[in-house]
């Protein structure tokens, strides 16, 4: 069974503290930290690339991108090699 992994990355410049997206993730990726109470991930391993945090981010501070695909049955194969 094969399951993607994701980055969330979050412009700490760009977040204003409004608690969008902490308060929209299903599975509590998310969180703050104080004293400003920033967004910041928690538990990334937990996320399922939904990208509400990303849609509904009123200041455009997080981009959820695909990382790859893990092959929890196998190793992924090397790439063929030879002429194309």
């Amino acid at each position: 069974m094969a399951k993607k992994s994701y980055n969330v990355a979050i412009s700490d410049a760009r977040c204003r503290s409004c608690g969008v997206c902490w308060d929209v993730c299903p599975t509590k990726v998310l969180g703050w930290k104080p004293p400003l109470n920033k967004a910041i991930v928690k538990e990334l391993s937990a996320c399922t690339g939904c990208k509400l945090c990303e849609w509904l981010c009123p200041d455009f501070a997080i981009v959820v991108r695909t990382e790859g695909v893990v092959n929890m049955a196998r190793p992924i194969p090397e790439p063929a090699r030879g002429r194309i």
